[in-house]
């Protein structure tokens, strides 16, 4: 609540105009209160003075007690300031005017005792002072409303609100409709105001004010409606998770940058994890776990995810399986010699070539490994160690990938013939980077950007350019002949999501599909098809779309997820993600149809799995 403007050192009660038809009065005219009167409004004062005590002594925590000591000053503040008001309008013979103001103070501040006391001589004025004239009392109407439009155009949104609301009390057939229009238009730029300074319920109120102005304004409605699941969020925070989180779903749904809302819902998962892991419902406290880490990924967020899958899985005390990694643990941004990753099930024969990169989360050392299966032998091994969303650049010779560790974030860049690693970029919200042909540049999306919007940058290799912003979007891929870039994102004006074509070097993007949860796209070698995934028919299945503005058709329709499509270097086969048999593997499919081929196990990536990648190179 913004504090009104006052005028400092005027805390008496001012010299009272001298009038001929000004009457006296004498202290014996009035009754005297009798002694037990007396005394029974002493007591009274005394118990309501014991209430309040018992209240404030009842609240706990400091910072709350500190925070309602403000707000008092605040009002106080605000009822001194109408308290002044009043005496000007006083001074100025108006007053009903004046009247107006010492109400309002005593409303703020009921024990405001020179506002109760000029309140009562403004009264005695009034009442002997003539009938006025309706030319007069429109004069002060129309000085107030004056008042009221010089505070609308300097943006004094809670004062002339106020005064606003003053002219409606003291004659509600003055200007109706220019009240009412003011009445909206202060109340609602209020409601702004205060929701840009995080106080929620106050601009819930400012909004409500201008809905009773214009009860059918959609946009103040759905502000209304905004507010209401926050505060109801914030009322069960604490107390009830799964009603925070169904309040919080709801509004991340619609608007999925309303204040802090993303961190609040990442952080309520993660809280009601806790909780479920303290009552051993390990595999509730999992989805918990993996729904947090979507939101905001993090050291922390994996380490409880990758714990209580593990548990979910082994309900009995024996250790977890995972090979002993040994001496020959690779060091972080080196390669593997030796060290072969576990798979637990036997990949089926394919007549596929190449070899399939992905990240694999290892519970046992609680570190990310960019693992290497090998489609000839269907041998694994271990790449790097605190890495993750691995790109393979068109000639096999350097792979790009997300950096886990902490001394180091950012994209990195692995020469793997030589082993030499480069710091690309600098910031840890820097993920999925995709290849340009020309082998010296990627594409990534980012959040590193003060209002934390998905931003496409192009990067280099060598790390030693800034990278350039393109264009807003997320999941973005580039074209075999290097001259498109396609994208999750929408219009200029935020509408119309999907995918889009741009431009490399930039200029205006086109759409290509329609769906809002369309992803991950991946283009065919020779450029003439994108395959994508996409949750359009209620699960994450894929699909395929032509180049130059062809229909999609879904190619994919498992009882489970199927997600983040890669080529295969001839054309012939999609590498993809899914949990059709229960737990996250890798597999191949046929892109002329056939059945999908298990390839390697996924692990514990199901938490963040939307934020990850695949690559496959010759």
């Amino acid at each position: 609540m913004s504090s009104l403007a006052t005028k400092s050192g005027h805390t008496t009660r001012p010299e009272r105009p001298i009038s001929a038809a000004r009457p006296t009065f004498r202290e014996d005219q009035f009754l005297k209160w009798p002694h037990w009167t007396v005394w029974r409004a002493i007591g009274g004062c005394l118990v309501a003075f014991a209430c309040v005590a018992f209240v404030y002594a009842g609240i706990g925590g400091v910072a709350v007690y500190q925070g309602l000591q403000q707000r008092a000053a605040v009002t106080r503040q605000e009822a001194e300031g109408h308290y002044q008001r009043g005496l000007q309008h006083v001074q100025n013979g108006a007053y009903e005017l004046a009247i107006a103001e010492f109400e309002h103070a005593l409303r703020l501040d009921p024990t405001h005792r020179q506002a109760r006391d000029a309140l009562r001589d403004a009264k005695t004025l009034v009442m002997a002072q003539p009938t006025p004239t309706s030319a007069t009392l429109n004069e002060a109407l129309a000085n107030l409303l004056r008042e009221a439009e010089a505070l609308t155009q300097q943006q004094r949104w809670a004062e002339a609100a106020e005064r606003v609301s003053q002219l409606r009390d003291l004659d509600p057939g003055f200007q109706p409709q220019r009240i009412s229009e003011l009445l909206f238009e202060t109340n609602s730029q209020l409601g702004w105001q205060l929701l840009r300074q995080g106080q929620v319920a106050d601009a819930k109120d400012a909004f409500e004010r201008a809905l009773r102005e214009r009860p059918d304004d959609r946009e103040i409605s759905r502000q209304v409606d905004l507010a209401t699941l926050y505060l109801s969020a914030r009322a069960a925070w604490g107390n009830n998770w799964p009603q925070a989180i169904h309040y919080l779903e709801q509004l991340y749904t619609l608007v999925p940058d309303y204040l802090d809302v993303r961190m609040l819902l990442a952080q309520a998962y993660e809280n009601y994890g806790d909780t479920l892991g303290t009552q051993s419902s390990w595999c509730a406290a999992e989805t918990q776990y993996m729904q947090a880490a979507m939101l905001q990924p993090g050291e922390g967020i994996h380490g409880k995810y990758a714990k209580a899958s593990w548990r979910c899985a082994n309900p009995t005390p024996t250790p977890p399986p995972v090979a002993m990694l040994g001496s020959n643990t690779p060091q972080p941004g080196a390669p593997d010699k030796i060290t072969s990753a576990p798979n637990p099930r036997s990949p089926a024969k394919t007549s596929a070539s190449g070899t399939i990169f992905f990240s694999r989360f290892d519970g046992e050392n609680s570190k990310w490994q960019i693992i290497a299966a090998d489609l000839s032998d269907g041998s694994t091994h271990v790449v790097l160690t605190d890495g993750s969303q691995p790109a393979v650049s068109h000639d096999g010779r350097a792979l790009a990938y997300h950096s886990e560790r902490g001394d180091s974030i950012g994209i990195h860049v692995l020469d793997l013939p030589t082993a030499q690693d480069t710091r690309a970029t600098w910031y840890g919200e820097d993920v999925t980077p995709d290849w340009a042909p020309d082998g010296a540049r990627f594409v990534f999306p980012s959040q590193r950007s003060g209002d934390r919007k998905w931003v496409i940058y192009i990067g280099w290799a060598d790390g030693r350019s800034e990278a350039i912003p393109l264009v807003e979007g997320r999941t973005p891929a580039w074209s075999p002949d290097g001259g498109q870039i396609v994208y999750q994102g929408t219009d200029p004006q935020g509408n119309n999501p999907g995918l889009y074509l741009i431009p490399s070097g930039g200029g205006p993007s086109s759409r290509l599909t329609d769906h809002e949860s369309d992803r991950a796209p991946a283009w065919s070698p020779d450029g003439s098809r994108i395959a994508y995934m996409s949750s359009r028919s209620g699960r994450w299945q894929l699909y395929l779309v032509d180049i130059p503005g062809g229909a999609s058709r879904q190619i994919t329709s498992s009882g489970g997820n199927d997600g983040l499509p890669v080529w295969s270097p001839d054309g012939a086969y999609l590498a993809f993600v899914s949990d059709r048999d229960g737990r996250w593997g890798i597999y191949i499919m046929p892109v002329a149809g056939g059945e999908a081929t298990w390839v390697s196990d996924w692990g514990a990536n199901r938490q963040d799995w939307l934020i990850e990648r695949i690559a496959w190179a010759p």
